[in-house]
């Protein structure tokens, strides 16, 4: 018998022995019970409403491919507190002949009447989930509404106290100084590259980055766009659900009237004279420019191409070229690349280069071969229907026989014609699984072949054509210059493609 146990805890604040602690009482239930030593499967810190957990996605592939038939737990909240989730699994441990068994709550799924037991146990373990988050989020409003923090800490302040800040001076006077900046016209760009031109560190230590100063005015986050400077607190903004199909937290907006504002003077660290000024040259630039804030459009490489001086991402710089995402948003200081590259240009020369190399004969042998692998495994299975054909010769042969005898019923007839219509149905497909011969389609596969590396060569720019090109040029393409030119080198597995041509344009970024 192969036994699995899993364990888990949920939160940095629990105790890592409660790991030790679950699977102690599982090996106990197992001695007691004349179970062989289980395999453990474990996660730390990770809650049970997540499924995106590597020990338990171990145990559920194991569970699926039949290396488990039994599975003891602790509880089985351990397990998941999603309800669906459980049920998911139970219905995987049922497929597989497994068996899943709670040490301390009593389930066995080898008993009757075990899915009430679960269905009633998954319902609570949401409920606790539920309960848990009203109980953090009432605490969380307590906190709010007596001034203190109730969310991370923002760059400008120290920790002063539990749920306390105050202001730190030094990070403060580059705050001013972004925000002076700001009121004086300097875009959000210049301002991290002259930040990164005198070598003040980022919030995380590192360079300033375009979108730290910038920032997200609907979050409240960021220098630009955080009314904590002007010593106003707004906490609530936003919730948090789980999307059921993905499981990816999805955020949304509050009402304003759900918004906890306190003000809090000692926390100021502007004037609201230079927040309304810095707002006003931000808000004037975007009605110039007619370009709503957010994330830019995704193209063809976005996500691939990187910059061969600092290795960091070459994204889309306007609707027309590829540029170093550092040397744009963060300065010279960061990246001196001054390259910009005609999108189309990239593009249209990667996709010729796949093209060439699927076109060549090894590319093609390549696919023939795969085809005829599974050209042969499609094969009808004639051994499957010369039985059915002798099925329903015998079943004709018997009501051929009963009419003989004078047995008649009301669907005799009826049966008869089926059992025909069997023998003619299944021997019709018999001789076309006999007449199956991949060597007659495999001719006609050069020409596919060729037709589909075409589209891709021609094709427009969509979510499956990224998908591909990833697939074919791997997950980087280094874009630079040298000697010979610009040139692309997509690296995937020993494959190197490289790609030169005119058409590139090496030039400043406009800051």
């Amino acid at each position: 018998m192969r036994v699995a146990a899993y364990a888990r805890y949920s939160s940095d604040q629990q105790r890592a022995e409660s790991l030790d602690d679950q699977l102690r009482n599982v090996r106990h239930w197992c001695q007691r019970n004349g179970v062989p030593e289980p395999v453990a499967y474990t996660d730390a810190a990770i809650s049970g409403a997540s499924d995106n957990r590597p020990g338990y996605r171990a145990l559920v592939a194991d569970i699926t491919g039949g290396r488990v038939d039994l599975v003891v737990v602790d509880d089985l909240s351990r397990l998941s507190r999603d309800s669906s989730e459980i049920g998911q699994l139970l219905k995987r441990v049922r497929f597989a002949g497994a068996r899943l068994v709670g040490a301390s709550d009593g389930v066995d799924t080898a008993r009757k009447g075990h899915k009430i037991d679960v269905g009633l146990r998954g319902l609570m373990g949401e409920m606790y989930l539920d309960e848990l988050a009203d109980k953090t989020h009432r605490g969380l409003t307590g906190r709010a509404l007596a001034g203190a923090s109730a969310g991370g800490l923002p760059y400008g302040y120290r920790v002063a106290g539990t749920g306390q800040r105050t202001i730190d001076p030094d990070h403060a006077q580059v705050v001013r100084r972004i925000y002076n900046m700001a009121a004086a016209g300097h875009t959000p760009r210049q301002i991290a590259a002259a930040l990164n031109a005198d070598g003040v560190p980022s919030p995380r230590g590192s360079s300033w980055a375009m979108s730290v100063i910038y920032g997200d005015r609907k979050r409240g986050i960021g220098i630009l766009a955080n009314p904590i400077y002007r010593g106003r607190q707004i906490w609530n903004r936003s919730t948090w659900t789980k999307h059921p199909d993905t499981g990816r937290r999805l955020r949304s907006e509050r009402p304003e009237n759900e918004w906890i504002i306190t003000e809090h003077p000692e926390l100021r660290i502007i004037t609201d004279a230079q927040w309304q000024a810095a707002d006003a040259t931000l808000q004037n630039r975007r009605s110039r420019s007619g370009a709503p804030p957010g994330r830019s459009p995704r193209h063809m490489l976005s996500g691939l191409l990187k910059c061969c001086d600092c290795g960091g991402p070459m994204v889309a710089v306007d609707a027309y070229r590829y540029g170093c995402a550092r040397a744009k948003d963060r300065g010279p200081t960061v990246c001196a690349s001054r390259l910009r590259v005609a999108r189309t240009h990239v593009e249209s020369a990667l996709l010729a280069g796949i093209k060439r190399d699927l076109l060549s004969e090894a590319a093609y042998h390549a696919f023939e071969r795969e085809a005829r692998r599974l050209l042969t495994q499609a094969a009808p299975d004639t051994g499957n229907i010369e039985k059915r054909i002798r099925d329903a010769e015998r079943t004709r042969e018997n009501i051929m026989a009963a009419l003989k005898a004078g047995i008649i019923t009301a669907g005799t007839r009826q049966a008869l014609i089926d059992a025909e219509q069997g023998v003619t149905d299944a021997s019709a497909e018999l001789k076309a699984a006999r007449n199956y011969q991949p060597a007659q389609i495999l001719p006609r596969a050069r020409e596919t072949w060729r037709r589909l590396v075409e589209q891709l060569a021609d094709a427009r720019d969509t979510p499956e054509i990224r998908s591909a090109v990833r697939e074919l040029l791997g997950d980087e393409i280094v874009l630079g210059e040298d000697a010979g030119g610009v040139f692309a080198e997509a690296r995937n597995g020993s494959q190197i493609l490289v790609v030169a041509g005119a058409g590139f344009e090496p030039t400043t970024f406009g800051l």
